[in-house]
C-alpha cells in the first residue's frame, strides 16, 4: 500500500532486478535447486516406501486373520444382536454360525468346518481378506462355497461353478455323519492357511442353516467392528456396560495391528521431520549467507528507493524460481524410485510372506503432498533471510565490511595463532555456524541410527532364537507310516560335520494317547481354550464331549533336552526319575499373568497299551514352540514329552518322529542341507533348518539396510552440501580480508592452513556432537527398537562411522582449499581495490 502511495510500484523493474540477481548467483541457485530436488525426492521416496510397507503389512495381517472385524462374541442371542446393531459403539455386526464339520479323514491333515455367515459378515468382514472370488455366496440349500486350497486338497484342480461335490459332514454335537451332494456356487483364494494351516470353512446357505435344527444362540457368534479411536479392549468394556452378557459368552479379540501400524507411522513421521529440517537448514543457510554477502547490493537498492516489501518480494521471487525447477526434478526422480525400486524392495522385504501378496502405494496424493511440503520448506526457509534483506539500512550497508577490526587486533595480540583464528572465523557468523553444525549432525545422527539399528539385526541373531537345533527332519503327526526309517537315521548320523544329534520317537502307528481328564490339573488349561476356534464350554454337553475325548500326542525325547531345561532351574529335574518314566515335561503354557496353566508337581495319568501310567509334571517347562514345525495338529490335551524308555512302556511299537542336530561349522550348512534332501527324497518329510531361515531373513535385512543407508546417506549429503556452501561463500566473501592479511605479512600458505583448521574444526565439532548427543539419542531408540525386534543384539556401528568419518574429513579439508584456489586468483592490490 505504501508503495502505491509514494509512487513506487514498479513491478517490472523489481522483476528485472530479481532476474539479474538470479542470473548472477548461479552457484547458489544450483545448490538451492539440488537441495529442493533432494528434499522432494526424499519425501516422495519415504512416503512411497512407508505407505507401501504399511499398506502391505496391513493387507497381509488382515488376510492372514481372515476377517476385518475387531472382536467375535460367542453364543449371541437374537435380542443381543439387535442391541448391538443399535449401539453407537459398533459400526458393523456380522453373524457367523458354526454348524458342524466335514469328514476329512481321506484328505490328509485338512480340517473343514461348515459355516453360514450373513451378508454383512461376508461383504464387510470376509471379502476384503480374500481375492479372486468366482461365483456367488450360496443361496440354495444344496449350494456350497469353498476356498481354492480346500478344493485342491479334494483333488479338484479346475473348479467349475455348478459342479457337484460330495461331502460327508456332521452337525452340532451329533457325530453321526451325513453324506450329501452339493453344487459349487463359488470359490475364492483364502490366505488364512499361512497362519493356521489347512483349516477353513465350507460356506452354506441361510436355508441350510435354518433347516439344521440347531439352537440359534449355541452356534452364533457376532463379528463386530467398532467405531471411534479407542482400543478394542476398551471398546469391549464399554459394550459390556451397555449390554448384558452371560459368563459363558466370550470376547475373542482379533489380533490388532494398531501397535505395529503406530510404530510404522512414527518411523515415517520421524524420517519426514528430519528430511524437512535438513532441507530447511540448507535452504535457510544458503539464503542467509547469500544475503549477508549481498548486503551492499540491498543497501544500494534502498538508496535508489526500493522498499522493504519490494526487496522481500525480490528474494521470494528467486526462491520460487528455483522451486519451479528443483521440486519437479525431485518428484520425477521420486516417481522413478516408486515405480522401480519400491516394488523390488517390497518383494524382497516380504519374500517370506509372498503368498499373502504385496501392495505398492503409488498415489498422486504422495507426490502432491511432497511438492507442498517441499515448497513450504523453501518458503519458510526464505522468510527470515528475506526479512533481513528488507531490513538492511542504506547507511549500514555502505559501511559494511566483512573484516572485523576487533578481530584483527586480537589476531595480532595472539601472534596470528592460526588455529585460534580459524575457530574465530567459524563463529564469526554464529547463525550460519550453528545451522551448518546442526545440518551435519542431523545427517550423521540418522546415519548412526540407521546403520546401528540395522547392524544389530543379523540372520544369526534371528535364527538363534528359532527352533532348538540347526537342522531338524520331521513330518506331520497325522501320518501313520514311519516315514523316517532306521536306514535314514544311520545315513544322517554318517553326515560329516554334524553334532548334538537328538532323536525324538512317537507311539506307532498313532502318536496320540488317551489322557484321563482331571479338573484340578487341566481346569485352567480348558478355560484357556474356551471361545477359541468356536469352542463353547459354557454348554455342559460340549464340555463333557471334549473332556471325555481327552487325548494328547506323546513323544519320547532325548535326555539332553532335559539337561538344557535344568540349566535355567534352581531346582533341577531329576534325570533318573525322567529316564525311569516318572516325570513328564510340558511345553510352556501360561495365563495372562504369566502363571503356568498346569502346575509342576501335579499328576497326569495316561492309558497306554499296557494299561494306566501316572507321571509327575516336571519343575521346568520346554519352550512354548518346542519342536515346532510339525503343523498345527494338536490333541484335545497338551503334548506330553517323556523319556524314550517310558514311551516304550506305553507303546510296544514306536517310530522315529524327529531327528535334530547342530552343525560344527555353519560354512558346511549348504552341503549338509543338500545331503539331507538326498537322503529324505520322499514325500511327507519336512526339513527345517536355521540355514534356510537365515537365507530368508538375509534378503529382507539386505534390502532394509540398502534402503535405510541410502536414505540416511542422502540426508548426510544434505549436511555436507550445507558445509560446502558455507565454505564456498565464506571464502568468497573474505577475499578482501585475505588480501588485507596478506598485505600485513601473512602468506598464502598460512591462509590455507587457517582454512584447513576451519574444515578440521567443523569435522571435530560435528563428530563430538555425534559421540555425545547422538549417542544419547541412539541408546533409548535402540531400547525401544529392541522391544519390537527381540532378536536384535546391541551394536554401535564403529566401522561404518569410521568410514564416514574419513570421507567427511577429506571433504572438510579439501573444500576450503579448492575454494581458496578458485576464488583467490587476483593479486593482493587488485583484491584490496575490490569493494
Amino acid at each position: 500500500m505504501n508503495d502505491i502511495l509514494f509512487g513506487n510500484n514498479n513491478q517490472t523493474v523489481i522483476k528485472h532486478l530479481a532476474k539479474k540477481s538470479y542470473r548472477s548467483n548461479k552457484r547458489r541457485n544450483m545448490i538451492v535447486i539440488v537441495a529442493l530436488a533432494l528434499t522432494a525426492f526424499m519425501i516422495t521416496s519415504v512416503f512411497s516406501l512407508g505407505c507401501s510397507y504399511f499398506e502391505t503389512f496391513q493387507m497381509q495381517q488382515t488376510r492372514s486373520m481372515g476377517t476385518t472385524a475387531d472382536v467375535a462374541i460367542t453364543n449371541l442371542t437374537e435380542a443381543q444382536i439387535e442391541e448391538l446393531k443399535r449401539s453407537d459403539l459398533v459400526t458393523a455386526v456380522g453373524i457367523s454360525q458354526r454348524l458342524g464339520s466335514v469328514d476329512t479323514a481321506d484328505i490328509g491333515d485338512t480340517l473343514l468346518g461348515i459355516s453360514w455367515i450373513d451378508e454383512i459378515e461376508w461383504e464387510q468382514h470376509r471379502v476384503p481378506t480374500i481375492s479372486d472370488v468366482y461365483g456367488n455366496y450360496p443361496q440354495a440349500e444344496n449350494e456350497v462355497m469353498l476356498p481354492v486350497w480346500a478344493l485342491n486338497e479334494m483333488g479338484i484342480s479346475k473348479p467349475q461353478i455348478g459342479m457337484n461335490i460330495t461331502l460327508s459332514y456332521q452337525l452340532g454335537n451329533n457325530y453321526q455323519y451325513i453324506t450329501d451332494e452339493f453344487q459349487l456356487s463359488g470359490y475364492y483364494t483364502d490366505y488364512t492357511v499361512s497362519r493356521v494351516g489347512n483349516r477353513g470353512s465350507v460356506y452354506v446357505s441361510k436355508i441350510f442353516a435354518e433347516q439344521s435344527g440347531l439352537t440359534f444362540s449355541d452356534i452364533t457368534s457376532g463379528m463386530l467392528s467398532f467405531s471411534g479411536n479407542d482400543d478394542v479392549e476398551r471398546s469391549c468394556e464399554k459394550l459390556k456396560d451397555k449390554i448384558t452378557f452371560t459368563e459363558g459368552q466370550t470376547f475373542e479379540i482379533v489380533p490388532s495391528i494398531q501397535s505395529n501400524s503406530a510404530s510404522i507411522i512414527v518411523a515415517i513421521a520421524f524420517f519426514i521431520t528430519v528430511i524437512i529440517i535438513s532441507g530447511y537448514l540448507l535452504i535457510y543457510n544458503i539464503l542467509y549467507i547469500s544475503i549477508s554477502k549481498d548486503t551492499r547490493f540491498y543497501g544500494q537498492l534502498k538508496i535508489i528507493g526500493a522498499t522493504k516489501r519490494q526487496i522481500k518480494k525480490l528474494v521470494r521471487w528467486q526462491v520460487f524460481r528455483t522451486s519451479v525447477i528443483g521440486i519437479p526434478v525431485g518428484l520425477l526422480v521420486g516417481v522413478l524410485v516408486s515405480l522401480i525400486i519400491v516394488p523390488f524392495a517390497m518383494n524382497m522385504m516380504y519374500s517370506g510372506n509372498s503368498t499373502l501378496g504385496v501392495k505398492v502405494s503409488f498415489s498422486p496424493i504422495i507426490f502432491i503432498g511432497a511438492a507442498i511440503f517441499t515448497l513450504l520448506t523453501a518458503v519458510i526457509g526464505s522468510m527470515k533471510p528475506a526479512k533481513i534483506a528488507g531490513s538492511i539500512s542504506p547507511i549500514a550497508a555502505s559501511q559494511y565490511n566483512a573484516v572485523s577490526v576487533k578481530n584483527m587486533k586480537k589476531r595480532k595480540a595472539h601472534r596470528l595463532r592460526l588455529s585460534r583464528m580459524a575457530l574465530s572465523n567459524i563463529f564469526r557468523n554464529p547463525k550460519s555456524a550453528v545451522l551448518t553444525f546442526t545440518s551435519l549432525f542431523l545427517g550423521l545422527m540418522l546415519f548412526l541410527i540407521a546403520s546401528g539399528l540395522l547392524s544389530s539385526l543379523s540372520a544369526e541373531n534371528f535364527v538363534s532364537q528359532w527352533g532348538e537345533s540347526d537342522f531338524a527332519v520331521t513330518y506331520s503327526i497325522q501320518e501313520e507310516e514311519n516315514l523316517i526309517t532306521d536306514e535314514m537315521l544311520k545315513e544322517i548320523e554318517a553326515i560329516d560335520g554334524i553334532e548334538n544329534m537328538r532323536v525324538t520317537y512317537s507311539a506307532s502307528p498313532q502318536t496320540t494317547i488317551p489322557v484321563i481328564y482331571n479338573q484340578d490339573v487341566f481346569g485352567k488349561y480348558i478355560d484357556s481354550l474356551n471361545g477359541v476356534s468356536g469352542l463353547n464350554f459354557s454348554d455342559a454337553e460340549t464340555l463333557k464331549n471334549y473332556t471325555d475325548n481327552f487325548f494328547g500326542s506323546v513323544y519320547g525325547i532325548d535326555t539332553e533336552y532335559v539337561k538344557e531345561v535344568n540349566s535355567s532351574l534352581e531346582t533341577p529335574i531329576d534325570l533318573n526319575a525322567f529316564e525311569n518314566g516318572d516325570v513328564v515335561l510340558l511345553s510352556a503354557m501360561t495365563d495372562e499373568d504369566g502363571n503356568p496353566l498346569i502346575q509342576p508337581g501335579q499328576s497326569i495319568t495316561v492309558i497306554g497299551e499296557t494299561g494306566k501310567h501316572t507321571f509327575t509334571v516336571a519343575s521346568g517347562f520346554l519352550d512354548a514352540d518346542f519342536q515346532s514345525g510339525r503343523g498345527n495338529e494338536r490333541g484335545t490335551a497338551p503334548d506330553l514329552y517323556i523319556s524314550q524308555q517310558a514311551l516304550k512302556m506305553l507303546s510296544p511299537e514306536v517310530k522315529i518322529f524327529r531327528i535334530a542336530f547342530d552343525t560344527i561349522n555353519s560354512k558346511n550348512d549348504e552341503r549338509i542341507l543338500s545331503e539331507l534332501q538326498t537322503i529324505t527324497a520322499s514325500s511327507g518329510i519336512d526339513i527345517q533348518s536355521r540355514y534356510e531361515r537365515g537365507k530368508e531373513i538375509e534378503s529382507y535385512l539386505f534390502t532394509s539396510r540398502v534402503l535405510a543407508m541410502g536414505l540416511s546417506s542422502v540426508l548426510l549429503l544434505i549436511g555436507i552440501m550445507n558445509f560446502i556452501n558455507t565454505m564456498f561463500v565464506s571464502v568468497n566473501t573474505r577475499k578482501h580480508e585475505f588480501a588485507t592479511l596478506e598485505s600485513i605479512g601473512m602468506t598464502k600458505r598460512q591462509l590455507r592452513q587457517v582454512l584447513l583448521f576451519e574444515g578440521g574444526y567443523y569435522w571435530i565439532i560435528s563428530f563430538l556432537l555425534l559421540a555425545t548427543l547422538g549417542t544419547g539419542i541412539y541408546l533409548p531408540l535402540y531400547a525401544a527398537f529392541r522391544q519390537v525386534a527381540s532378536y536384535a543384539a546391541f551394536n554401535y556401528p564403529i566401522i561404518p562411522l569410521v568410514i564416514a568419518a574419513f570421507i567427511i574429513l577429506a571433504i572438510c579439508l579439501a573444500v576450503p582449499i579448492l575454494t581458496f584456489r578458485m576464488d583467490i586468483k587476483a593479486s593482493v592490490t587488485e583484491r584490496l581495490q575490490q569493494s
